[in-house]
């Protein structure tokens, strides 16, 4: 009888030992009785017999993860803290043998210039690289001329978005260029259309796949090359367990499988940029692709629709053209700014600021858990602090309130809730059926807004001022990606409502030079110079969460990590438990995950690299 370790997909418990008279390799997938209950798992490893009896697999299913699957489900529940149930979970395993490679004929591409040659020749020398690409510069069309090498030799292709939102218009593009052999993966297609779509990647008809961080766990046979667009973009990081990071398992995939891995952005990642203009594997690629001119205008302000907007406003409808109205998407906790100077009221051991508790009557740092009394005026100009902020429903409606002939709608996540509905705004805007669109993050994502005249940006202080080391770094790159919504293809104009102009004019003009300030910045405190992890407790007894934090608090006191705070979270209370946390700090990975390791207990929750701290 042979006996092996099996881990149960998607499952959170411990691995289990089964028996089998037949011989089974590493990475089959079999159907085992657990409590009663028929399960599929992976066989991990074949053991010695243990002490105990065991019972047996019930059958194998014919489906075998691959041995690059396995590498990297390995490193996701060591790395990020997860079970093997749940790392190997994420992933769909291969169900046949692959067929033969078939070669793709020469799409219809459209000719490059000589500096996207350059680049496109760079990229072609590199196993992985950074395309860092100004918006409008034509990193599509290198992207495409890079697809169409890999599917001429036999190859499988990647197309990672950060979005389903950006799907719909990639597609056309992509379709456009290879046709059938594409197909779209992310949540909100059906599980019919999934099927097909596997059952393409199985007969070698589908062989570039678009889409959303979950398509990276598809059985795409010869993967010769994963694109990763929009890199600097937070929606590749997972939030639910395992915490994984897309952009950061691409190139794990490409170390680890021999696979070409191209990451893009007008606005990468201070991190991402460190690393690859280290390794002198970055291509510059300025301008744009369609000329086009671009007036910047900055006037005072927050959140409010202040006069020189509304007149911006009224100019571009009388043109005839269209508008984007901005708001930085509600955060959960409010911050004061002053409504005078834009100061707001900093944390003096983090360089973030303080976070408003009206429930405690504090300003807290949600980093170090530094307090002191809320202030009733600014102390560096003594005028007023505001809290409160508008939304895109309340400016949406005073908008129709001073332009009632315009046609005005929302596009923001609480509006745009399926496919069909984002694809249907994104239409009728680019048909001119609406006149001004007013939203939150979903306008900066990418679209083609051929018509649109005016950008205007509210409220970027609240991105400014937020309460993360990477504040400076989302407010730059936010506002970079929205200017580049409008005059896409014709002139377009730019206005910023900021209390903050010196310091936006100083950074927008040059974002390379802004990263390299940031990196100076963040020497021997912050990502990429150190590693972060957030613990999270959580109970419905808040006595009992309390409890687990402070044990595993003293543990990890015990560890060489740097334990940067502790205490209740910031949001206290989420679906009727209560919640602590704790934030750490070291200077290698290896060293954090063993720390973790050794502190961890039964109500713990980790994630590692975290993009929130709430």
């Amino acid at each position: 009888m042979n006996h092996y370790l099996l881990a149960i997909l998607g499952s959170s418990a411990p691995t289990l030992t089964y028996a089998s008279p037949k011989a089974i390799e590493s990475g089959e997938v079999v159907e085992v009785e657990l409590k009663s209950r028929l399960k599929k798992a992976v066989v991990l490893e074949k053991i010695d017999p243990p002490s105990f009896d065991c019972k047996e697999i019930l059958r194998p299913l014919e489906a075998r993860f691959s041995p690059l699957q396995q590498k990297i489900a390995r490193f996701i529940s060591t790395y990020y803290c997860a079970s093997l149930g749940e790392s190997f979970g994420l992933f769909i395993p291969f169900e046949s043998t692959p067929p033969p490679p078939k070669e793709a004929p020469p799409p219809p591409l459209l000719p490059l210039s000589s500096l996207q040659q350059e680049a496109l020749e760079f990229l072609q020398a590199k196993p992985s690289a950074l395309l860092f690409g100004d918006t409008g510069s034509g990193k599509t069309e290198i992207y495409a001329h890079l697809i169409a090498t890999h599917l001429s030799k036999g190859k499988s292709v990647l197309f990672l978005m950060p979005e389903i939102s950006l799907t719909p218009q990639m597609e056309r593009r992509l379709c456009g260029y290879f046709g059938d052999w594409v197909a779209l993966w992310h949540s909100k297609i059906s599980a019919k259309k999934k099927q097909e779509t596997l059952e393409g990647i199985a007969s070698g008809q589908i062989r570039l796949i678009a889409g959303a961080r979950s398509s990276l766990f598809l059985p795409l046979p010869n993967l010769g090359l994963i694109i990763v667009d929009e890199e600097h973009d937070d929606a590749y990081k997972s939030q639910n367990r395992p915490r994984y990071n897309a952009r950061d398992l691409a190139l794990l995939a490409g170390d680890r499988g021999g696979i070409q891995v191209i990451l893009g952005s007008a606005t990468p990642l201070a991190s991402t940029y460190y690393r690859f203009s280290q390794k002198e594997a970055m291509f510059r690629l300025k301008g744009r692709h369609f000329q086009t001119q671009k007036s910047l205008l900055f006037t005072p302000g927050l959140d409010t629709l202040t006069p020189p907007l509304l007149q911006e406003i009224s100019k571009t409808l009388k043109r005839g053209k269209q508008a984007i109205i901005f708001l930085p998407t509600r955060a959960n906790f409010k911050h004061l700014l002053c409504t005078q100077c834009g100061e707001s009221l900093q944390c003096p051991h983090c360089s973030v600021s303080l976070s408003l508790h009206k429930k405690e009557r504090a300003l807290i740092c949600h980093h170090c858990r530094y307090s002191c009394p809320i202030p009733s005026l600014c102390p560096k100009c003594g005028a007023e602090l505001k809290s409160e902020r508008l939304g895109t429903a309340q400016i949406a409606e005073e908008l129709s309130l001073l332009f009632p002939e315009a046609n005005i709608e929302r596009f923001d996540r609480d509006l745009i809730t399926t496919q069909s509905r984002l694809k249907k705004t994104l239409e009728r805007f680019n048909q001119g059926k609406i006149d001004l669109l007013v939203g939150t993050q979903m306008l900066s994502k990418g679209h083609d807004y051929h018509n649109v005249e005016l950008a205007a940006i509210l409220g970027i202080d609240y991105l400014l001022k937020s309460d993360d080391y990477r504040a400076h770094e989302r407010a730059i790159s936010t506002l970079l990606q929205l200017c580049g919504r409008s005059g896409r293809k014709e002139s377009g104009g730019v206005l910023i409502q900021s209390f903050h102009t010196a310091f936006l004019k100083d950074r927008l003009g040059d974002y390379e030079e802004f990263l390299k300030e940031e990196l100076r910045l963040r020497q021997g405190l912050y990502p990429p110079f150190s590693k972060l992890a957030m613990i999270w407790f959580s109970h419905t007894d808040p006595s009992k969460a309390q409890r687990a934090c402070q044990e595993t608090l003293e543990r990890l006191q015990k560890t060489p990590v740097e334990i940067i705070g502790h205490g209740p979270a910031p949001i206290e209370k989420i679906a009727k438990k209560w919640r602590y946390c704790i934030f750490v700090r070291s200077k290698s990975s290896k060293t954090l995950l063993s720390s973790l390791a050794k502190a961890k207990g039964e109500l713990d929750e980790i994630d590692i690299d975290p993009l929130s701290f709430v």
